[in-house]
């Protein structure tokens, strides 16, 4: 700092002004050498220290029985004021310089008890009306005319109460110096401000709004910008740049901004806003009908699998009845139905998920159980680990099935069943067996796993079990593959083996892995066929290597 505050003492003022002569750096603020007539301090020295230093310069002030206090600077004002306010004897004080009181002046004034006069340039109308209410304070100004700032006007701010209690005002042009001043004294007074309306917009105008707001730290504040008469697409570009500025603030305070249509602008966008909305409304609709409709299906997709599931539990029942574990399927003397003999000798093995061991299933029994609940059985499939272990159906279509269950009622998952065109009882060239490709494995769910390399790896998953009433069958996989919905691959019936050796070629070809399997046409193979996507098939074909 280059200048130091002077204090001169005469007969009945003390007078306070700066220099900006070479300062003494050790002399200054020394006590010890003192000369009462001029005292000089530095300014910061009088900030950190104000109780010791007014206390010393009271001291001097009641030995010289001062009553005046003269302030020739416009430095540091608040602290010169709030010095005054320690001294009881001072009941005159004039401010020299030709500024105005501020708001933070007018707040070191109140806190003192000692004033009978102040003289100065100029003072807010509302200013004074407070000092003058609560201090008594009389008031002198050196201004010949109060001038009243647009911002005072519009907003009929003339009193210290309006200014307190206003919680709208409006901003119709930029802010001047004195404009400016008196705004920032607003809020600084004002506890209900609730909306700020500017009229004529500029990006000068809102960042003095926002720099005033934030330093008073006003919260809930809504900023509401006239579309009329001003460039829209302006205030479009200035709210952005605006909110990225202060985002802190905005975010802490929750300040909201806000546009106000004219309504010539809504007569001339109306059509356009009604189309926006109602397109909007449209969307809506459509978004909540297609979640409406997923729900629905999901409801019923699981309301189905439970059925399903129920089924099953009662089909498992009759498959329990007739296996038994490989414990005791070496002992001639325990049937799997309570019988020995034949039946007995037609069991096929099965595995059952995660348990220990082999089970060996009289299928020609569960067949002739199952019959009794739907005569459409034609017999019974089991794809190795997966979920695909159902008894199969035969309608007179191809399309009964796809949306019935074992019980032949309505369910959206349908069931396993032959191709209508198969003979049942004496299997054809190429038996076709079709279900559902469901979420989770259920029907021909499964099928999708099987197409990966780890699951073929393992010997046991390339061999599919096919039992009907009177027949246990092991079929091996020859050919995998997926393909755009075609029904190619569906023949049954071939004129020649020549044209069966054809159709084996082709399939063949088709196959995504090499399975180094033999087909000739003396074979008889099974077609496994699931949807893939609602245009491409899943196709997994096997050969009967064991009757």
């Amino acid at each position: 700092m280059n200048y130091a505050l002077v204090f001169r003492i005469n007969s009945t003022s003390i007078t306070i002004s700066k220099t900006t002569r070479s300062i003494d750096k050790k002399g200054i603020n020394n006590t010890n050498i003192i000369n009462t007539k001029e005292l000089k301090f530095d300014p910061e020295y009088i900030v950190e220290n104000i109780e010791l230093v007014a206390t010393f310069l009271n001291v001097i002030i009641i030995k010289n029985n001062i009553n005046t206090c003269i302030i020739n600077t416009n430095e540091y004002i608040p602290t010169l004021v709030e010095l005054t306010n320690n001294w009881e004897k001072i009941n005159n004080l004039i401010i020299k310089e030709d500024v105005q009181i501020t708001y933070d002046i007018f707040m070191k004034l109140l806190d003192n008890n000692y004033l009978t006069n102040l003289e100065c340039y100029s003072i807010p109308c509302y200013l004074m009306e407070m000092l003058d209410k609560n201090k008594n304070i009389k008031i002198h100004t050196r201004e010949k005319k109060q001038y009243t700032t647009r911002f005072m006007q519009d907003n009929f701010l003339n009193s210290y109460s309006e200014m307190f209690y206003k919680k709208t005002i409006i901003i119709t042009s930029a802010f001047d110096e004195l404009a400016l001043y008196d705004f920032k004294n607003f809020i600084a007074i004002n506890k209900g401000l609730k909306t700020i309306r500017i009229v004529n917009f500029s990006s000068e105008a809102l960042t003095s709004v926002m720099d005033v707001l934030k330093e008073y730290k006003k919260k809930k504040i809504e900023i509401i910008i006239d579309e009329k008469n001003n460039d829209l697409d302006f205030i479009y570009k200035s709210i952005p740049f605006v909110k990225k500025t202060y985002k802190n603030y905005i975010n802490e305070c929750g300040i909201k901004f806000k546009i106000k249509y004219s309504l010539e602008y809504k007569k001339n966008n109306f059509i356009k806003e009604i189309n926006v909305k109602t397109l909007s409304a449209i969307i809506l609709i459509i978004i909540l009908l297609v979640l409406g409709c997923m729900g629905l299906n999901a409801y019923k997709e699981a309301r189905d699998q439970n059925k399903v599931e129920e089924q099953m539990d009662e089909i498992q029942q009759i498959l329990d009845n007739y296996t038994i574990t490989d414990n005791n399927k070496d002992n001639p003397d325990t049937p799997i139905d309570g019988n020995e003999g034949e039946e007995q000798q037609q069991a096929a093995p099965r595995r059952t998920g995660g348990s220990p061991g082999t089970y060996y299933t009289n299928y020609s029994r569960v067949v002739t159980d199952l019959l009794t609940i739907n005569p459409d059985t034609v017999g019974w499939i089991k794809v190795n680990n997966t979920r695909m272990d159902y008894p199969v159906v035969q309608g007179t279509n191809n399309d009964y099935y796809l949306n019935r269950d074992f019980k032949k009622k309505k369910n959206s998952m349908g069931w396993i069943f032959m191709d209508y065109r198969n003979n049942k009882d004496n299997l054809d060239k190429n038996t076709i067996i079709y279900g559902h490709n469901i979420k989770g494995g259920i029907m021909f769910g499964g099928i999708t796993n099987m197409f990966s390399n780890y699951y073929l790896s393992k010997e046991e998953n390339n061999y599919i079990t096919f039992n009907t009433k009177d027949k246990n069958m092991r079929w091996r996989i020859f050919s995998m593959y997926k393909i755009n919905e075609t029904s190619d691959y569906t023949q049954t019936e071939f004129e020649s083996d020549e044209e069966y050796q054809n159709f084996i070629n082709m399939i063949q070809s088709r196959s995504q892995y090499r399975f180094d399997v033999s087909v000739t046409p003396n074979d008889k193979i099974i077609t496994l066929s699931t949807c893939f996507s609602s245009k491409t098939r899943s196709v997994v074909h096997a050969v009967l290597v064991n009757e």
